[in-house]
């Protein structure tokens, strides 16, 4: 790290302790609530309006980053809030106060991924008498944008089949059911606020909605559903995210029915609500007892079940280490106090919960959590194995196998694809992985790590290679006796991604992918006629891994201040 590195990030720590000093000055926990009232806001207004603009994601980034520093700093201020369920209506005096401070912690909180980012993007920083100047060089290579790309065609056509066939299933008369429903049972409460009945039919309707979005978020398929963390099954730590889910679409549901019935109560007092601890434990063990059953292994749960579960999905004082990373998730639920706790909208969507569970799990039961990803790479084995069978005529599998040398093991193939038939063999490395989301530094972190171990196994592989006889090769393969040298192409296959494998898999034998790259390629084959080859399949991936790279848009000059600090980013021109 460079001094001048060193003092931005020490400039940006001063900033932001005068600021946690002025939000300590709030004991009622009213600046809390209102910058989570604010980030809700926004996240309705982008989530439902038109295609949002770059100030608008600007924005909106900002808000995120922001809100989530706010939080941690205004509950590790004070042990405990004197008003911390109150519920006002939005006042521009107080909320245009509270903006305010979110963006001076957004800001503050864009510095430290910037500085993150230095390394990677090959950018520079040099303190100069008024301000830190950043410069960013004049080519950004956008290495994710391709998996970004397929990721969200392929979730953005998966949620929409299933959100119609689930319609399908339930008919326009049960639809009808629930319009009238949500009509019905919303009220104004206190005039300016919201209020609703329960009816089981609307729980019914949105666990569907909700299971078939959590089936597609990321990390919905980290542990086999019977793993334990805390002595809850991971199939119950889903079905609280479910729930979760599901209550934040139903109450988005009476919001907007709500405004249709009574048109003078404004949206932005009615989006974020907070309820009793009590109740909403009650509810959320009635419903993964009640749902769960529908799902074979379920455990019920019990009021301690309930418990731990309620503290590993929502951030309290004990745990506000999961806020510390810029780009962490929102919470999907805020223990404002020992007895209440806020349900942010802008934090029940799917990815998002399913990423917090995921965080939380590992900061709560970090020697179950290590045990249990030790184990799920058997899991992805048998997940390839099936797919390759979906397009190759008669493969064949070997999982585990270790290479030796002098009497030692070198290193260790995942699993084998051999092609009798064209004597090909394919040796693969399996890597199941936790999706970063927006977190910058843990991305540096785990792609850097990945880099490593795969150039690492890359070099041993094919050291083993080169010096192995036709001979050993069968018997370590257990390929046919008498059969000739096979062709050997090397893969590595990733859960999420991939993107970085670029700058180390190099080579005509060697190729990289993640899963939506593998199941793209096997359905480019399964298109064309005549049987696919294993060749053929290599050829695919290489295609799309490695297609032309692609650039960041040109980084407009931007200037950023924060107190005391100024400091401006510009990209050098080409």
């Amino acid at each position: 790290m460079t001094d001048s590195l060193r003092e931005f990030y020490e400039s940006l720590n001063q900033e932001e302790r005068a600021l946690a000093a002025e939000v300590a000055t709030d004991r009622l926990g009213l600046l809390m609530r209102i910058a989570i009232n604010e980030l809700d806001l926004d996240f309705e207004g982008v989530d439902l309006g038109a295609e949002p603009t770059e100030a608008d994601q600007e924005r909106s980034y900002l808000m995120r980053i922001g809100v989530a520093r706010i939080i941690k700093l205004a509950m590790q201020a004070h042990d405990r809030f004197d008003a911390p369920t109150v519920t006002i209506q939005r006042d521009l005096t107080y909320s245009g106060a509270v903006l305010s401070l979110i963006g001076v912690a957004g800001a503050i909180e864009h510095g430290r991924r910037v500085a993150q980012s230095l390394a990677a993007k090959g950018a520079r920083i040099e303190k100069l008498p008024d301000r830190f100047r950043i410069v960013l060089p004049a080519k950004l290579a956008d290495l994710e944008l391709h998996e970004r790309e397929l990721e969200r065609l392929h979730t953005g056509h998966h949620r929409r089949r299933l959100a119609e066939g689930y319609e399908a299933i339930v008919g326009p008369r049960i639809g009808d059911e629930v319009r009238s429903l949500l009509t019905d049972l919303v009220y104004p409460f206190a005039t300016h606020f919201i209020g609703y009945e329960a009816d089981p039919a609307l729980d019914f309707y949105f666990f569907g909605h909700a299971y078939n979005d959590m089936l597609l978020a990321k990390g919905f398929d980290t542990f086999h559903f019977s793993t334990l963390f805390g002595g809850v099954t991971f199939a119950n730590y889903k079905l609280a995210a479910i729930f979760i889910v599901s209550v934040a679409m139903k109450h988005r549901a009476f919001v907007r029915a709500l405004l249709d019935k009574e048109p003078s109560i404004r949206i932005e007092d009615v989006l974020t609500v907070s309820v009793e601890t009590a109740g909403f434990l009650e509810g959320l063990r009635e419903f993964i007892n009640q749902f769960g059953e529908r799902f074979e292994g379920h455990v019920p749960v019990t009021d301690d079940d309930v418990g731990i579960i309620f503290d590993v999905l929502s951030v309290s004082r004990r745990n506000l280490a999961l806020l510390d990373r810029p780009g962490a998730p929102i919470p999907p639920l805020i223990q404002c106090s020992d007895d209440h706790v806020i349900r942010p909208l802008a934090g029940a969507t799917s990815d998002e919960v399913m990423l917090f569970l995921l965080n939380s799990l590992q900061h709560s039961f970090p020697k179950e959590y290590d045990r249990a990803q030790r184990a799920r790479e058997g899991v992805m084995q048998r997940s390839v194995e099936k797919a390759i069978r979906s397009v190759l005529p008669t493969p064949e599998f070997r999982g585990n196998i270790k290479l030796r040398q002098a009497g030692k093991v070198l290193t260790d193939i995942d699993l084998v694809i051999v092609e009798a038939p064209g004597n090909r063999v394919i040796l693969t490395q399996l890597k199941h992985q936790d999706p970063y989301g927006a977190d910058f530094a843990t991305m540096l972190a785990r792609t850097g790590r990945l880099n490593q171990q795969v150039s690492e196994w890359l070099r041993k592989v094919r050291s083993w290679l080169a010096a192995a006889s036709t001979a050993e090769l069968r018997a370590t393969f257990r390929l046919p006796s008498g059969s000739a040298r096979p062709e050997i192409s090397l893969l590595v296959l990733t859960r999420h991604y991939a993107h970085s494998l670029r700058q180390v898999v190099t080579g005509d034998d060697a190729t990289f992918s993640n899963w939506n790259q593998l199941v793209t390629a096997i359905a480019r084959l399964q298109e064309r006629a005549g049987d696919a080859s294993a060749g053929d399949l290599i050829e695919e991936l290489r295609a799309l891994s490695t297609p032309e790279q692609e650039e960041h848009l040109p980084e407009p000059s931007s200037v950023w201040t924060v107190g005391n600090l100024r400091f401006t980013i510009e990209q050098e021109q080409v």
